[in-house]
């Protein structure tokens, strides 16, 4: 059964959501703080709701990377929730059966669900999840422990901008307490010895880090010419 953690004072969305989602095998416990949050175990999904959803997302962030629903606030408050790791927002009017379904969606979608692959490739690295081990260009890369959870979390979400928050929830376990700073630190050592590996860690200002697959150059072509005598000569080297 699915576990679904409700970050509201309203109980009337708590307890709409648990007539709706517990006969699909979803259980739905309610939190009217963060402390509740804060001492969470194992949670498939969040969902908060109140006056301020953009810190409450943070909040969460830096608890869980479980799949989070924000409800509520304007356009503004929207972007930035998305912004800060929320995977799905609401306006603060939509019905239960809509929110629920929106969970449903992200129960099934959220990458938990599924085994991933134990191996992750990127640019000139290839990462065994199941031996912890990095190799670039076939050679071991010698990460600390932390250096490899960071490069893993980035792998998995090439391509993605991903702010401070989401990254510490997943490579540094909801039950980290620390600045989000302390990411840059860890990325600016990473960038050190991905030198040569077809990678990039590029900063997102104001939100974290992405990490691109950078273009494989071709070389030119050399170019055939006809000589005097009708035989190809080659403008190359």
């Amino acid at each position: 059964m699915s576990r679904i953690a409700v970050l509201t004072d309203r109980v009337a969305l708590a307890i709409g959501l648990r007539r709706v989602l517990l006969p699909v095998g979803v259980e739905v416990v309610w939190h009217r703080d963060q402390n509740g949050i804060l001492h969470e175990r194992t949670i498939d999904a969040v969902v908060v709701c109140g006056h301020d959803p953009v810190d409450m997302t943070a909040l969460v962030r830096r608890v869980t990377a479980s799949p989070l629903l924000a409800l509520g606030g304007d356009d503004s408050q929207a972007a930035t929730c998305l912004n800060l790791g929320a995977d799905a927002w609401l306006p603060d009017e939509t019905s239960t059966g809509v929110i629920a379904a929106q969970l449903r969606r992200l129960l099934q979608t959220s990458p938990g669900r599924a085994a991933p692959s134990p191996r992750l490739a990127a640019g000139n690295v290839m990462i065994d999840t199941g031996e912890r081990r990095v190799t670039l260009n076939g050679n071991e890369l010698e990460l600390a422990p932390r250096e490899y959870e960071l490069l893993r979390v980035m792998a998995e979400n090439r391509g993605r901008a991903l702010s401070r928050d989401r990254i510490l929830a997943a490579a540094w376990g909801p039950r980290f307490v620390g600045e989000p700073k302390t990411v840059d630190v860890h990325v600016a050592w990473l960038r050190q010895k991905l030198d040569g590996s077809g990678l990039r860690v590029t900063t997102i200002r104001g939100l974290g880090y992405r990490l691109d697959v950078m273009p494989v150059s071709v070389p030119d072509k050399p170019v055939a010419a006809v000589g005097a005598m009708g035989r190809s000569t080659s403008t190359g080297p």
